[in-house]
């Protein structure tokens, strides 16, 4: 039988070792940069400061109703007045912010929906990620919680439940409302949640899409947004995606994901204004792509320090690792570090160069960044009284077998002898 064990690995844990933020100054009042698959802060200004999110608001939508809805997407959709409802921008600021949060502005971006038209819910999606259709975000926002003011309680509670401290979203499209605010910080765990989806991966990464035929329209084609995914001035070879906005409270937010040799990294700009937000973002990921990767050696080729005794075993175990252990970071991705084995040791005898267990090296929030086998470093042979033991077990069983085999043939034996009595002919 196996033995595992867990075993903590202390004068491998790397607590005093710390990543260097990038170095960075841009346009945007706040943004941050992070590692899209370990969450991992690269850069950071600013990201707990509140701030209008404007269209961005569309991914944390999305990311809801991909969870909600993510298999009934050619369900069609009806348009209703509520969700078409709309008004100026200036007569929305005279009244104070007192109409529904979630009506339209008569100047704000839409895909021109008619009330009672019928659109499927993957085109609606479409509509609002790559031309950010706010009257699509309603529309959508309306069928999945019954009202948008519903959609919107549920949506917030999700919100909270994924990780953001100070998102309140009070509209599905993102127009300006004084209490709808997010951070930087909360819009990269949006994004980096909502990125774990393919589907919405293809949605915020394609540059034209042409809706189906409605009951009331002729095909419609979406142009992307995103100047970073489309040919021209600001054109970004390693982007892949994410969601533009754009208010006059806003400015010009901008959330962007980036991919090079296997490194995902998430931007967030917030406050930016014109093209700041492209030069911004660009900056961002190619001063953290441009970062030479390090490696810093945790454990040595060779026999280790590490040792266990075994069961039967004469003396220790002791260990082995061809190659050592290091662990391979970016400068600015740089987090503490612990290793820990874990045991898988055979039975005895055990061979030299035999696999008796995993040393792994975790990051602070448990990931594994390394691993490697960790073998035996001389051959582990059995005690006498071990193999004493093992003897005795092996004639038992023997002993046990030859019992099993002789009733098993005593009690065929009479079943035969039975069968033949009443087998006799009668005359």
């Amino acid at each position: 039988m196996r033995i595992l064990s867990f075993l903590t690995l202390a004068f491998l844990t790397c607590s005093g070792l710390m990543g260097e933020p990038l170095s960075f100054s841009g346009s945007a009042e706040k943004a941050i940069l992070i590692n899209g698959k370990t969450g991992v802060i690269l850069f950071e200004k600013n990201m707990h400061t509140p701030a209008f999110p404007a269209s961005i608001t569309k991914i944390a939508t999305a990311l809801y109703v991909l969870n909600m809805c993510g298999d009934q997407l050619d369900v069609k959709l009806k348009a209703t007045q509520d969700a078409l409802a709309s008004i100026s921008p200036l007569a929305k600021k005279q009244s104070n912010y007192r109409n529904p949060p979630h009506w339209l502005e008569t100047d704000g971006g839409h895909i021109g929906i008619k009330i009672g038209e019928e659109l499927t819910l993957r085109d609606l999606l479409y509509a609002m990620l790559v031309c950010s259709a706010n009257d699509a975000a309603n529309v959508i926002a309306h069928h999945v919680g019954g009202t948008i003011p519903k959609f919107m309680t549920e949506l917030n509670l999700f919100l909270k439940e994924v990780g953001c401290k100070h998102t309140h979203f009070l509209n599905p499209h993102g127009l300006h409302h004084p209490d709808h605010i997010t951070t930087a910080y909360d819009q990269a765990i949006i994004a980096r949640e909502a990125m774990k989806d393919p589907l919405f991966r293809i949605m915020v990464s394609t540059v034209s899409y042409t809706a189906a035929k409605t009951n009331l329209e002729f095909e419609r084609t979406f142009k992307q947004t995103n100047r970073l995914l489309r040919d021209g001035a600001h054109y970004y070879p390693y982007s892949i995606g994410i969601k533009t906005g754009t208010t006059s409270a806003a400015g010009k937010p901008l959330i962007a994901a980036a991919e090079k040799q296997g490194r995902e990294l998430i931007a967030v700009v917030l406050e930016t204004q014109g093209v700041k937000r492209y030069e911004d973002t660009i900056k961002l990921f190619e001063t953290a792509f441009n970062q030479p990767k390090m490696r810093r050696a945790l454990l040595p080729k060779g026999v280790q320090k590490l040792k266990s005794r075994v069961v039967g075993g004469r003396g220790w175990l002791k260990t082995a690792l061809p190659n050592g252990l290091s662990y391979d970071f970016y400068p600015a991705e740089e987090l503490p570090v612990k290793a820990t084995v874990q045991w898988e040791i055979p039975p005895v005898p055990i061979e030299k160069g035999a696999i008796v267990g995993e040393v792994k090296v975790l990051d602070s929030k448990g990931n594994a960044v390394k691993s490697a086998p960790l073998l035996a470093a001389e051959k582990v042979k059995p005690t006498l009284f071990f193999q004493l033991k093992q003897s005795m077990k092996e004639r038992r069983k023997v002993v046990f077998g030859i019992i099993v085999s002789s009733f098993l043939i005593y009690m065929w034996s009479r079943r035969r002898k039975r069968r033949k009595r009443h087998s006799r002919p009668l005359f």
